[in-house]
Order: C-alpha cells, then sequence, then structure tokens
C-alpha cells in the first residue's frame, strides 16, 4: 500500500521534471509571467478546460477581479495561446525532447529500464472540426462528427509497467511515403533510449514500402496483415494456424516486393476467422500462437492513449504548433505518472497502477510549480 504522503512526494518530484523545461518565449516586459502559463496550462490538461474558461479559473483563483459574464477572451487565456502560436515546431520539439532525456537519467539511474523492450508503433487520431485545408490536418475516415484529424505516429515500450511513449512525430500526410519516414525516425530515435527485441506495428502500417524500410533498419518486427486471396489460399480446410513463405509486393509505381513469413491464427472470438500477421522471424508453426499474443501486448498502447487523453487539453485551435504543444505535454505528463508508479513501486508495478491519473493530477495539481 502506498502511502499519501509518499505519493505526493513522488507525484510533485515528477512534475518537476516537465515545468522547469517549458518556455513559452515570453519576454521580460510581458504582462503574465510563466508561472501564470504554467497553471492555466495544467488547468486545460488536467481538468479538460478550454483555456478560456481555464484563464477565468485561474485568475479567481488568485483573487484578481474577473468579470464572468463577459464574452470577450479571457486575457491570461488570449496571451497563453498568443505565446504558444508563435512558437517554432522544432522549438517545441526540443523542449520536450529535453523531458524524454531527464526521464530516462532518472531510469537509468535507478535501474528501472529492462534491458531489451518489445516496442509499438501506431497512431493516434486528435479529431478536428474546422476547415480541412487547415496545416497538418488529415482526412481520415469519419468518426465523432468529422473526418478530419491532426495524426501523431508515436512508439512505446509495451512491458507492463514501463509503457512509456519514446518518441512523438505529427504525420504531415496519411501515404506510404510518410509513414515510411515516420517508422525510421522514431525507431532510429527509441534505439538512443532502449535496446529494442520485437517491433509491433498494426494494419495501418501494412505497406509493402514500411515493411521493405522495416527491413533496411534489421530489426525483429510483427505486422498485423490485411489478409489477400493469396495469404487465405494457404488456409487448408479445417487448418488452426498457418505458416508459410509470401512476398508482399505493390505492382503499381513505385513497385516494390519484400520476402516475408506470413502466419495466421484463429480468432479468439469470431469462429471460423483468422488473424494474420506478416514477419521476418524464424517462425515454427507451433509458436505461432505465442508471437500472436504477444503481439497482443501491443494493445496495451491503446490502453496509453486512453490515458495521454486524461492529460490532454481541449481546444478548437487550428493552429499547429498549439495542437503540437498540449499533445507533447500531455505525452510528457503520462510518462511522468508512469516514473511516479515505477518509483512507489521499486520498478514492480502492479496491473493496476497504485497511483492512478486522477490523483496524480490532483496532487501535481496543489504544488507551486514556480
Amino acid at each position: 500500500m502506498v502511502k499519501t504522503t509518499e505519493a505526493k512526494q513522488v507525484c510533485r518530484a515528477a512534475s518537476t521534471v516537465v515545468y522547469p523545461a517549458l518556455d513559452f518565449g515570453i519576454k521580460p516586459c510581458g504582462s503574465y509571467t510563466r508561472e501564470d502559463f504554467e497553471k492555466v496550462l495544467s488547468r486545460v490538461a488536467f481538468e479538460q478546460e478550454f483555456a478560456n474558461t481555464a484563464g477565468k479559473t485561474c485568475q479567481l483563483d488568485h483573487g484578481e477581479p474577473v468579470d464572468i459574464t463577459s464574452t470577450a477572451r479571457n486575457g491570461l487565456a488570449k496571451s497563453l495561446l498568443y505565446h504558444l502560436r508563435n512558437l517554432e515546431a522544432d522549438a517545441i520539439d526540443g523542449q520536450f525532447d529535453g523531458v524524454r532525456d531527464d526521464l530516462f537519467e532518472i531510469l537509468r539511474k535507478q535501474r528501472l529500464l529492462p534491458d531489451c523492450v518489445d516496442v509499438a508503433i501506431d497512431l493516434h487520431e486528435w479529431r478536428f472540426y474546422g476547415d480541412a485545408d487547415t496545416d497538418h490536418v488529415l482526412i481520415t475516415y469519419p468518426d465523432q462528427g468529422t473526418n478530419r484529424t491532426y495524426c501523431f505516429a508515436t512508439i512505446c515500450i509495451v512491458a507492463p509497467g514501463t509503457r512509456f511513449t519514446l518518441d512523438v512525430l505529427a504525420l504531415e500526410a496519411n501515404g506510404f511515403r510518410e509513414k515510411r519516414e515516420a517508422v525510421r525516425s522514431l525507431l532510429e530515435t527509441a534505439q538512443e533510449y532502449v535496446s529494442i527485441r520485437h517491433v509491433y506495428l498494426d494494419r495501418g502500417f501494412y505497406q509493402v514500402h514500411v515493411v521493405a524500410e522495416l527491413e533496411q533498419l534489421d530489426v525483429d518486427y510483427i505486422v498485423r496483415a490485411r489478409p489477400s486471396k493469396g495469404m487465405k489460399a494457404r488456409l487448408s480446410a479445417g487448418a488452426e494456424t498457418v505458416v508459410d513463405e509470401y512476398l508482399v509486393q505493390r505492382k503499381r509505381k513505385p513497385t516494390a516486393s519484400v520476402a516475408v513469413t506470413v502466419f495466421a491464427v484463429p480468432h479468439r472470438s469470431t469462429e471460423d476467422e483468422h488473424v494474420w500477421f506478416v514477419t521476418n522471424l524464424d517462425l515454427e508453426p507451433e509458436a505461432a500462437r505465442a508471437y500472436a499474443a504477444a503481439f497482443r501486448r501491443r494493445w496495451g498502447i491503446e490502453t496509453s492513449y486512453r490515458q495521454i487523453g486524461d492529460f490532454l487539453p481541449r481546444t478548437s485551435s487550428p493552429t499547429f504548433s498549439v495542437r503540437l504543444f498540449y499533445f507533447l505535454f500531455a505525452v510528457s505528463m503520462y510518462n511522468l505518472w508512469i516514473l511516479a508508479n515505477v518509483l512507489v513501486s521499486a520498478g514492480a508495478v502492479p496491473e493496476k497502477p497504485p497511483i492512478s491519473t486522477r490523483v496524480f493530477r490532483k496532487f501535481v495539481d496543489v504544488t507551486d510549480y514556480g
């Protein structure tokens, strides 16, 4: 059992990794301080409020006069968004890269990182309801009342208890070229921090050029496949598993082909259905189910996305720098929540973390960030 005092201390210590690293580009003559901005940022993230409401609430909490009936934009919130809009994407990436560096330095010093980890690469869509021509907005399948989204590719450790997000990359298009470059960049960054055993990718990355990129990177991979007629032809009547050689190819320009192993196992809940994968692993038929089970662990990344959402501010801003700053802040807070649980559990985080995201937000929220 984790005592409240210990939990507060650990959450406070984790929060000091991120807040000193934040740089809003405030000039010395500015009307508001970085502490003002930090408090609004924390409120929009932890309470999922819009900046305008958060700005008013923060000022009320400090006894400042606020016209709560005014329809004009709150000055504090307006100033925060102005500064975020004027930040360059590279500068935003740089400050949150520094947060990640500090996080993994703590983990190394405490010897809390596994020697070798499995990682998963996936896409996180942040739905958008504005103009389709907005910078960095992609067109995708309809959901939540829109087919427009900002899309962030992430790479995460899938080991239970240490599901840290290693890197984030915003996609500027949703074709195979963008995904191929994202996979290369994410893996190269991840390898700076951990030794990778297997890479898991979902069907969104089942494209021959992405598979070819994985081959060039010389990593062991498993990719969920969309079964073709050629794959299904390998499934004989009554067969439970399939393991066979296969050629993934694209016949249209730009053409490409990759020799892989295809394997399939019965779907866990749908009768007469199979789940298909391609891999570069040497695979025996009796091991197919074990690798499929290992792939299912990548669904921990979906849990990670929900928990990242616990720290993601609400916004209607169409400005990419605002969205990028908010998303990277949410990922950093998620990573620090994982760190807090690792520290209070001495590295052995149970299936249900002792510190929930709600408790973490509360303990961080009551601290003085200055």
